[in-house]
Protein backbone atom coordinates (compact mmCIF):
# COMPACT_ATOMS: atom_id res chain seq x y z
CA UNK A 1 0.00 0.00 0.00
CA UNK A 2 3.25 2.58 0.99
CA UNK A 3 3.95 1.85 -2.83
CA UNK A 4 0.85 3.32 -4.18
CA UNK A 5 1.46 6.36 -2.42
CA UNK A 6 4.69 6.72 -3.17
CA UNK A 7 4.09 6.40 -7.04
CA UNK A 8 1.40 9.03 -6.98
CA UNK A 9 4.11 11.73 -5.46
CA UNK A 10 6.94 10.96 -7.85
CA UNK A 11 4.55 11.45 -10.95
CA UNK A 12 2.63 15.05 -9.92
CA UNK A 13 1.97 16.64 -12.75
CA UNK A 14 3.87 19.75 -12.95
CA UNK A 15 1.31 23.43 -13.21
CA UNK A 16 1.39 24.91 -16.70
CA UNK A 17 3.71 28.23 -16.69
CA UNK A 18 2.51 30.41 -19.33
CA UNK A 19 5.04 32.28 -20.86
CA UNK A 20 7.93 31.13 -19.26
CA UNK A 21 9.89 31.78 -22.65
CA UNK A 22 9.23 35.06 -22.72
CA UNK A 23 10.18 35.19 -18.97
CA UNK A 24 14.02 33.97 -20.00
CA UNK A 25 13.59 36.36 -22.74
CA UNK A 26 12.98 39.49 -20.56
CA UNK A 27 15.83 38.23 -17.81
CA UNK A 28 18.15 37.87 -20.82
CA UNK A 29 17.38 41.33 -22.79
CA UNK A 30 17.72 43.12 -19.51
CA UNK A 31 21.25 41.47 -19.25
CA UNK A 32 22.15 42.24 -22.91
CA UNK A 33 20.93 45.80 -22.12
CA UNK A 34 22.95 46.24 -19.24
CA UNK A 35 26.15 45.17 -20.42
CA UNK A 36 25.52 46.85 -23.44
CA UNK A 37 25.20 50.25 -21.32
CA UNK A 38 28.42 49.42 -19.24
CA UNK A 39 30.58 48.28 -22.02
CA UNK A 40 29.66 50.11 -25.10
CA UNK A 41 27.74 53.45 -23.78
CA UNK A 42 29.10 55.29 -27.04
CA UNK A 43 27.05 52.40 -29.39
CA UNK A 44 24.10 53.18 -26.64
CA UNK A 45 24.74 57.00 -27.28
CA UNK A 46 24.29 56.62 -31.03
CA UNK A 47 21.44 58.83 -32.23
CA UNK A 48 19.28 57.30 -34.97
CA UNK A 49 16.74 59.93 -35.83
CA UNK A 50 16.40 63.47 -34.06
CA UNK A 51 16.82 63.04 -30.12
CA UNK A 52 16.23 58.98 -30.39
CA UNK A 53 19.35 56.81 -29.34
CA UNK A 54 19.96 52.92 -29.58
CA UNK A 55 19.49 52.56 -25.97
CA UNK A 56 16.39 54.40 -25.95
CA UNK A 57 14.82 52.28 -28.74
CA UNK A 58 16.47 49.24 -26.68
CA UNK A 59 14.69 50.32 -23.76
CA UNK A 60 11.36 50.92 -25.03
CA UNK A 61 11.82 47.29 -26.64
CA UNK A 62 12.62 46.00 -23.50
CA UNK A 63 9.25 47.10 -21.76
CA UNK A 64 6.81 46.04 -24.34
CA UNK A 65 8.87 42.52 -23.67
CA UNK A 66 7.97 43.03 -20.05
CA UNK A 67 4.17 44.28 -20.62
CA UNK A 68 3.37 41.53 -23.11
CA UNK A 69 4.77 39.06 -20.40
CA UNK A 70 2.44 40.49 -17.87
CA UNK A 71 -0.76 40.99 -19.94
CA UNK A 72 0.09 36.88 -20.60
CA UNK A 73 0.59 35.83 -17.17
CA UNK A 74 -2.24 37.37 -16.26
CA UNK A 75 -4.73 36.40 -19.07
CA UNK A 76 -3.86 32.74 -17.92
CA UNK A 77 -4.17 33.71 -14.53
CA UNK A 78 -8.03 33.65 -14.28
CA UNK A 79 -8.03 30.61 -16.49
CA UNK A 80 -6.41 28.71 -13.87
CA UNK A 81 -8.45 29.59 -10.85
Amino acid sequence: MAQQHAHRLRHRPQPHRPGKSLAVVNGLTFGVHLLLALAAAEFMATRTWGETSIGMLALLVQASLLLRTAARYDRHADVEH
